[in-house]
């Protein structure tokens, strides 16, 4: 550690970024479908708007991405990215849960899809920059290990913080309103994220001018960059298909009758992940990164299936989530570890260094499995005749007792169990491909910043990797 660049105050700041962006994604990705829900919504026009959002995602992510390999500021490559986009995503974050109670239901879905727009393009411009941070702070792939792995710890912090504001504070037991509740969620995030913003210095810059590269070499590198493309297309079927979470509020108001109750699935769903991360630095220098994950991710589509063939007995689903906690926390953990890995594999087999549009893909991947999440849990339940209503709250919807149709609560049990299993399934399906190993992407690393030549390089491989570039 006394050779590396960064001090233990940077690795700080670096997990305290990550605690209050994931706390304000958390509190997105997990709230805003309920929210949408109790603002009097239709479910399927809802969904609608969702998926046609995504259309603007799928540019946004793209042009950023280009735009951070093109464009260095003076002072640093992603700092002054994450600057500007600090005040934009509190804002956003904010406008985006305080939709005015007396518009018509037109009007309110058309604030709605401008606020997300919003949203989603200042997400981006703070979420690609962070995850490409970590290469500009260090080229020592343990101290890059090192930070990653604090910033998941702190991330799953944060996720936890909002988690128990978003389960908590609208539940029967307080009565809070999602709007007020998203207002502590933006604070706490602007107290955290601050510091990495102005407290942190890049110490690792090409100092020759970025390679001006074509849109045909980009699509180049993007066809070539297998791993990229299996890596996250595993995760879009796992994250994108986990429904449990957006309407697990719900299903504990209305198949285990106590809406507070889903503070307590939460945690202890949730916790086990948080201990397995503190533990999971001194795992990985005995197993290779992707053997825990694929061992993690097989485990968890076993107990996912096992979760829905139990039903909605309590006991046994409190027991189950905890048990899935556990490794559900070794893959929030690793899950973006893979990221660099592809990147410096791009560059290698291409010769093309464009690391913006590899975290950018990661970034639009994890907004849109948020998005498709949202998307598929509303459209499913709008579909089996869920009732609309109007609630600020879950306490003011229990005062109200809206009923549910049998054939909506057995969707809603559907959309809670089934389809997390049937993603969990095909996402470990998906992940045996993936055959980019830690040591292999060492050299690679060392291949790209010059430090070794290629048939050095190509010596030490544990096997071969079609390189297009000349």
């Amino acid at each position: 550690m006394d050779s590396w660049y960064t001090t233990k105050k940077d690795r700080s700041f670096y997990g305290l970024y990550f605690m209050g962006q994931n706390a304000v994604y958390t509190f997105t990705y997990m709230f805003l479908a309920t929210y949408l829900l109790l603002c009097g919504l239709d479910a399927v026009s809802t969904a609608g708007v969702l998926l046609v959002v995504k259309i603007w995602d799928a540019v946004n992510d793209c042009l950023f991405g280009g735009l951070i390999d093109k464009f260095h500021f003076k002072k640093g490559r992603f700092v002054p990215w994450l600057k500007i986009s600090l005040p934009l995503i509190i804002l956003t974050t904010a406008l985006l849960f305080h939709i005015p109670e007396n518009l018509g239901l037109n009007q309110k879905l058309i604030f709605f899809a401008v606020a997300y727009i919003l949203w989603d393009t200042a997400y981006t411009i703070c979420d690609v920059p962070v995850f490409g941070l970590v290469t500009t702070m260090t080229d020592i792939q343990d101290e890059r290990t090192s930070l990653m792995t604090t910033g998941r710890i702190w991330a799953n912090i944060g996720v936890l913080v909002a988690m128990m504001i978003g389960y908590l504070l609208p539940s029967e037991a307080v009565g809070m309103s999602f709007s007020n509740a998203a207002l502590i969620v933006c604070a706490i995030a602007l107290g955290t994220m601050f510091w990495l913003c102005f407290r942190t210095r890049e110490h690792v810059q090409n100092e020759e001018p970025a390679e001006e590269y074509t849109l045909q070499s980009m699509f180049r590198y993007l066809f070539h960059n297998r791993y990229l493309f299996i890596y996250y297309g595993g995760m879009l079927l796992f994250q994108g298909l986990n429904t449990a979470t957006t309407v697990l509020q719900f299903a504990c108001f209305y198949l285990f009758q106590n809406a507070t109750l889903a503070t307590v699935i939460a945690a202890l769903a949730f916790v086990p992940s948080v201990i397995v991360a503190f533990f999971m630095p001194r795992i990985l220098r005995k197993w290779d990164k992707y053997r825990v994950f694929y061992l993690s991710a097989i485990v968890y589509a076993a107990l996912s299936v096992v979760i829905w063939l139990v039903g909605p007995l309590l006991v046994p689903q409190l027991v189950l989530l905890t048990l899935r906690g556990f490794v559900f926390g070794a893959i929030t953990v690793l899950e973006f570890m893979f990221t660099p890995d592809c990147a410096e594999y791009g560059q290698y087999t291409t010769g093309i260094e464009a690391r913006g549009i590899t975290f950018a893909i990661q970034t639009f991947t994890m907004k849109m499995v948020s998005a498709l999440a949202s998307v598929v849990a509303i459209a499913v339940l709008g579909l089996f005749g869920w009732q609309s209503v109007a609630a600020e709250s879950f306490a003011e919807l229990a005062a109200l007792n809206v009923a549910q149709s049998d054939t909506a609560l057995k969707a809603l049990w559907a959309v809670f169990t089934l389809l997390p299993a049937i993603g969990a399934v095909l996402a470990v399906l998906t992940w045996r491909k993936y055959d980019l190993r830690t040591g292999d992407v060492e050299l690679m690393a060392r291949y790209n910043s010059g430090e070794i030549d290629l048939e050095t390089c190509e010596a030490g491989l544990s096997h071969a990797y079609p390189r297009t570039a000349k």
